[in-house]
């Protein structure tokens, strides 16, 4: 009886653990990434310099 317990509780914490664990490599991101992505307006000037020139070879 004694072990049936104890084999309860193991495979409980064990059970446990992999939640916990899994439920950190699908939800932690990186604060620092998340927010890479910068949306412009259209109303602002574009910082990209276009040319008529085409590339000389």
């Amino acid at each position: 009886m004694r072990k049936n317990i104890q084999f309860i509780i193991v495979i409980f914490f064990v059970t446990l653990a992999f939640l916990v664990m899994l439920n950190d490599v699908t939800s932690n991101r990186n604060p620092e990434y998340q927010n890479s992505v910068e949306l412009s307006n259209d109303n602002d000037p574009s910082e990209i310099a276009a040319t008529d020139l085409e590339d000389e070879e």
